[in-house]
């Protein structure tokens, strides 16, 4: 969809390796120099048509047709190739789309991908130019602040353009958030089983463990990337994060409640994603003593 509120702006400002800077859109134009020979087959990932936030193949072929969109002078060239994506810091969120200059006009597609020789004319960042302070997207930035909650692009991409009082769920969740929860990784429920009795050989019962993973579940801080708390004691939880390298990504899943048993994760390989919390606990069991539940989640039919 093409939003009303935004412009978009092929800007060649970028300095540096263009490719090292993360969450940002792409854009690199080609000229084709001739085909050649290759061995290598495969399938290439399937392009996306609409970004949703204004960059989409219908809009960038209107204005390709119109005239000469970037900041330098250009004159297509038959097979001439515009290829935009973004450059996601988490691979999951990668896409793009590709244009193509044929029969003297711009249209979908690309040159063929294996066989074809292409020499990079210019490239640089794809600006989304808000006509107005977008209010969610500054919340956003506060949020990344404040707590270290990276919120992910296509999320902001999507809420961004919705009115104010838009009772969207995960709008709603990332304007009035609160605090986050963690899931625990299956590493780190083991890990901390394990060093709890090592360090504690006499003891009878899981019951003072299993309360202090129920508590720190709203406790942990990404900045300072540990358990904090004023009323309790979590140096023991500390110490099993350390001793996974305080592998964020590692220890624990870290969600922002969106509603009932719903959430939004953001971090590790699952970011971006929402996923609803298991009616049944998952269980660490060694024997009778030694023995934790904690929460689970599954991937939302949505997500």
């Amino acid at each position: 969809m093409c939003t009303a509120n935004n412009e978009i702006k092929f800007c060649t400002c970028a300095e540096g390796n263009i490719d090292e800077i993360k969450n940002i859109y792409i854009w690199t134009l080609n000229r084709y120099m001739g085909s050649k020979e290759s061995r290598i087959r495969g399938i290439i990932m399937r392009p996306i048509e609409d970004f949703e936030n204004g960059i989409s193949t219908d809009r960038i072929l209107s204005k390709l047709n119109m005239g000469n969109i970037f900041d330098f002078e250009y004159t297509p060239q038959e097979r001439d190739t515009l290829h935009i994506s973004f450059n996601a810091k988490h691979r999951i969120e990668y896409q793009y789309f590709s244009l193509i200059f044929k029969d003297k006009i711009w249209q979908k597609g690309c040159n063929p991908f294996f066989t074809s020789k292409e020499e990079k004319i210019a490239e640089g960042e794809v600006q989304i130019i808000y006509n107005k302070e977008n209010l969610f997207l500054k919340h956003c930035e506060d949020l990344q602040a404040k707590y270290g909650i990276e919120i992910p692009e296509s999320v902001k991409i999507k809420a961004s353009d919705l009115p104010i009082d838009s009772s969207d769920p995960v709008y709603l969740a990332i304007k009035n958030f609160k605090e986050c929860k963690i899931f625990y990784t299956e590493d780190f429920i083991e890990l901390a089983a394990g060093k709890y009795f090592d360090t504690h050989p006499n003891t009878e019962s899981s019951e003072e463990l299993q309360l202090m993973i129920d508590q720190a579940q709203n406790s942990f801080s990404l900045p300072e990337k540990r358990f904090v708390s004023h009323e309790t004691d979590f140096s023991f939880l500390n110490d099993c994060f350390h001793d996974l390298g305080g592998n964020i990504d590692k220890g624990v899943v870290i969600a922002i409640p969106i509603q009932d048993r719903e959430y939004l994760i953001v971090n590790g390989f699952l970011y971006g994603r929402t996923v609803v919390r298991s009616q049944k606990d998952k269980k660490y069991f060694k024997n009778k003593n030694q023995k934790l539940k904690y929460e689970g989640f599954e991937s939302s039919k949505e997500s």
